[in-house]
C-alpha cells in the first residue's frame, strides 16, 4: 500500500492526527524526447530534443535518433529528419533515441516552400484610413491564371495558391470603392506579396 494510499484511509476511518503532514504534490514528468517540424524548400525538415534528465538542457539529437513516417506512400524521412511529401495528406513523424519515442501529426503539402512561390497574397487597406477591408474580390482577369480569384477575410488579407508562372493582371473590387486593376509576375523561386490601397469612390 503506498503512503499516499495508507493517508486517505487513515483519514476516512477517523484515526488519522489532523497534524499529520500531507503527501507533497509529484511535479509532471516531462517527456525526454520531442520533436519540432518546419517548412523548408521541398520539403520539412524535423529537430529532436533529448532531455537526459529533467534539469537539464535539451540537446539535439536530430543526426543520432532514428526516424520514421506512419505512411510511406504520404511521405518519407531521411537520417537528419527531412522530410519528402509525396502528396498532399496527414501523417505522423516519428524519432526515436535512446528507448524514447516521439511523434507529430502534421498536414503535409507536397513541395514544401515552393508551394508557397507560386502562392499571391496580401492586404487590401483603406487609402484613406488605412484600415484593412473585408469583402474585396481578388481576380486574376489573363494570362493562365486567369478567372482565378478569391475574397479578403476579416484581416483584409487574400491567398491565391498553385497559380502558374507568368505574368498576369490582377482586378480588386468592392462595391463603395473605385476598382484597382495590378500587373504582377510570378516567377517561382521566391514569395510573393501583392498588397494594394482602394479609393472610396465618390458619392
Amino acid at each position: 500500500m503506498s503512503a499516499l494510499t495508507a493517508a486517505v484511509l487513515a483519514v476516512a476511518c477517523g484515526s488519522g492526527s489532523p497534524s499529520a503532514p500531507s503527501p507533497s504534490p509529484t511535479s509532471p514528468s516531462i517527456p525526454p524526447l520531442g520533436i519540432g517540424c518546419g517548412v523548408v524548400v521541398d520539403g520539412y525538415q524535423c529537430h529532436a530534443m533529448y532531455l537526459d534528465s529533467p534539469t537539464s538542457t535539451p540537446r539535439d539529437v536530430t543526426g543520432f535518433a532514428t526516424w520514421s513516417t506512419s505512411d510511406t506512400s504520404v511521405a518519407t524521412v531521411n537520417s537528419v529528419g527531412f522530410v519528402t511529401v509525396l502528396r498532399d495528406a496527414s501523417a505522423a513523424i516519428r524519432a526515436s533515441y535512446r528507448g524514447a519515442d516521439a511523434f507529430l501529426i502534421m498536414d503535409l503539402q507536397a513541395g514544401g516552400q515552393r508551394r508557397y512561390y507560386r502562392a499571391l497574397s496580401g492586404f487590401v487597406t483603406d487609402m484613406q484610413d488605412s484600415s484593412r477591408i473585408s469583402g474585396v474580390t481578388v481576380q486574376i482577369t489573363d494570362g493562365p491564371n486567369a478567372n482565378r480569384s478569391t475574397t479578403t477575410g476579416a484581416d483584409g488579407a487574400y491567398q491565391l495558391y498553385d497559380l502558374e508562372v507568368g505574368t498576369f493582371t490582377v482586378r480588386f473590387s468592392k462595391s463603395g470603392y473605385a476598382s484597382l486593376i495590378r500587373t504582377f509576375t510570378i516567377t517561382g523561386d521566391k514569395f510573393n506579396d501583392l498588397s494594394v490601397s482602394l479609393t472610396r469612390a465618390a458619392s
